[in-house]
């Protein structure tokens, strides 16, 4: 294997890692990342690292200021409101686009993630209700031919925290949510493209909806904070990935500045 192709693995691997942590809510807002550090946790060296921060740079996820370093970067729910308006648009079109090539397995891996999503809000664990819807929606769209599309949507979703923290701020809304994926699903199934990519469109905007009655009402700060894991003591850890283990374990290498 040539030394460029070296290269660029270990770039892809520094990337992951660190954009899973970031992702995932294991790295939090304004929490510093120390490349010399990760690069040595991570058994390279500190270019590849430094590759990796400015692609998060560019996808929102990271900020590097000069003679400071890198951090992750806070969210402010203005910046939340938008993501979803954009949202509404790019996954109505996107639900347009995917229904049609929705097959019979798909469906029924649908229906299952809903009924786990039934439960799960019967039981009210919202952080795993919120990681369901977005794996329910990001399923309808992994069979687009447009796949210039889905890395638009998959790159906004990932820019809000945790992505299910909505539904945590206002868990109360969960039951209405849950109905109008059901609805979503029927279309689905009956091949109606436009019904669904409707409903679609009708469900962000409720999201858009809910995120600002919940910053008015003084649920959420003008800057987007998480709410705490409650999970963090809890079995779900034991069921992290070798990337979310990785990044926690090297936690230390994410204190101060070296960019």
């Amino acid at each position: 294997m040539s030394e460029a192709s070296v290269s660029v693995t270990k770039y892809e691997h520094a990337y992951t890692v660190l954009r899973a942590g970031i992702v995932r809510g294991v790295l939090k807002p304004n929490q510093a990342i120390q490349p010399q550090l990760v690069a040595a946790e991570l058994g390279m060296s500190v270019i590849p690292v430094r590759e990796a921060l400015r692609r998060l740079e560019q996808e929102g996820l990271v900020v590097i200021k000069p003679h400071i370093g890198a951090t992750v970067r806070e969210f402010p729910v203005e910046e939340a409101c938008e993501n979803l308006l954009i949202r509404a648009e790019l996954e109505t079109l996107a639900t347009r686009l995917a229904t049609p090539h929705v097959t019979p397995e798909l469906k029924r891996e649908l229906g299952s993630i809903l009924d786990e999503m039934d439960e799960r809000q019967q039981a009210g664990e919202s952080d795993e209700f919120g990681s369901l819807n977005k794996r329910f929606h990001l399923a309808i769209y992994s069979v687009l031919h447009e796949r210039q599309l889905l890395r638009l949507i998959e790159m906004l979703w990932d820019q809000v925290p945790r992505s299910g923290s909505i539904l945590i701020l206002v868990p109360e809304h969960a039951p209405q949510t849950q109905k109008e994926h059901w609805a979503i699903l029927a279309a689905i199934k009956r091949g109606d493209a436009e019904v669904a990519a409707r409903l679609t469109h009708e469900h962000k905007l409720l999201s858009l909806q809910m995120l600002r009655s919940a910053w008015e009402a003084g649920k959420v700060e003008g800057t987007w904070v998480e709410p705490e894991d409650r999970s963090q003591n809890s079995e779900v850890r034991s069921q992290e990935t070798g990337e979310e283990s990785e990044v926690r374990s090297r936690r230390s290498a994410t204190q101060g500045s070296d960019f």
